[in-house]
C-alpha cells in the first residue's frame, strides 16, 4: 500500500479529516517511526500518532484509545496488528479473541465451529486481511448472516477469507470487486446464527468450497 494512500483525505469522521482507514491501523504500533518522501511522514511515539501532509502545514495527533473509538473498536491486547503488513488481522488493532475453531459446547450455537470469533464491539470496522477479489457478498448468507468472502493468492495458494455476521447495510464491496489489505469491508454485527455482536472469521484453503483451517493459527503464522 503506497504511502500516498496513507495521506489521503478521510471523509467519515471530521476529527480525522487528514486520516484514512490505513492511518487508523497505525495505532497498533508504538515506539516506531515510518518515514515517507518529500517531507511527508507518520510518526508513532508513546501511543500517539501525528500526521503531516503536503496539503497542510498543521499536525493532528490522537491517542491509541481515540483511534480505537473513531473506528468503533473496543481494543484489547490479544494480538497486535502491523499496519504495514501485506497480511494483517481483520481489525486495525488487537481485540478480544472469542470462541475458537473446532468443538465447542454452548447453547444456541454450532458445536463444530468452523471459524474464529472476534469480539471488538457492535459496529467495529472489519478490514480485509490481504489484497484479493470479492467472490461472495450478501445480506442473505443463511447462518453466516451478512457475509463477505474474498479470494487471495498467498504463497501460490488460493485462500478464501470469510467475514460473517456483519451489520445490515454495512457491506462496502460486492462480488467481483478488488480489495486491498486493510480496506474496511463492513462493521461487526449479529446477523445470521449469532448469539451476540461479533465477527465470525474463517480461512478456507483452496477457495470458497475448500478446507476450513484454524483461522487463529493461520493468522499467527502468516500475518507480517
Amino acid at each position: 500500500m503506497s504511502f500516498a494512500a496513507l495521506l489521503a483525505v478521510a471523509t467519515s469522521v471530521p476529527s480525522l479529516s487528514l486520516l484514512t482507514p490505513a492511518d487508523v491501523q497505525a495505532m497498533a504500533l508504538e515506539q516506531a517511526t515510518m518515514q515517507g518522501q518529500d517531507g511527508q511522514r507518520v510518526v508513532i511515539s508513546g501511543g500517539v500518532l501525528a500526521t503531516q501532509t503536503v496539503q497542510s502545514e498543521g499536525y493532528e495527533s490522537q491517542t491509541v484509545q481515540e483511534y480505537a473509538e473513531a473506528a468503533g473498536i473496543r481494543a484489547d491486547t490479544d494480538f497486535i496488528n502491523n499496519p504495514a503488513g501485506t497480511i494483517q488481522w481483520p481489525f486495525a488493532v488487537g481485540v478480544h479473541v472469542g470462541d475458537q475453531f473446532g468443538y465447542r459446547d454452548c447453547a444456541g450455537c454450532s458445536s463444530d465451529h468452523g471459524g474464529q470469533d472476534f469480539n471488538p464491539g457492535l459496529g467495529a470496522e472489519i478490514q480485509a486481511i490481504a489484497d484479493g477479489t470479492v467472490v461472495n457478498s450478501t445480506d442473505e448468507g443463511g447462518s453466516l448472516g451478512v457475509v463477505v468472502m474474498i479470494d487471495h493468492v498467498i504463497d501460490g495458494e488460493l485462500i478464501t477469507s470469510v467475514y460473517a455476521h456483519m451489520e445490515y447495510g454495512s457491506r462496502r464491496f460486492e462480488e467481483g470487486d478488488t480489495v486491498e489489505v486493510a480496506d474496511v469491508l463492513g462493521t461487526t454485527g449479529s446477523t445470521g446464527m449469532s448469539t451476540g455482536p461479533h465477527l465470525h472469521f474463517e480461512i478456507r484453503v483452496g477457495g470458497m468450497d475448500g478446507t476450513k483451517v484454524d483461522p487463529l493459527e493461520w493468522l499467527y503464522a502468516n500475518t507480517n
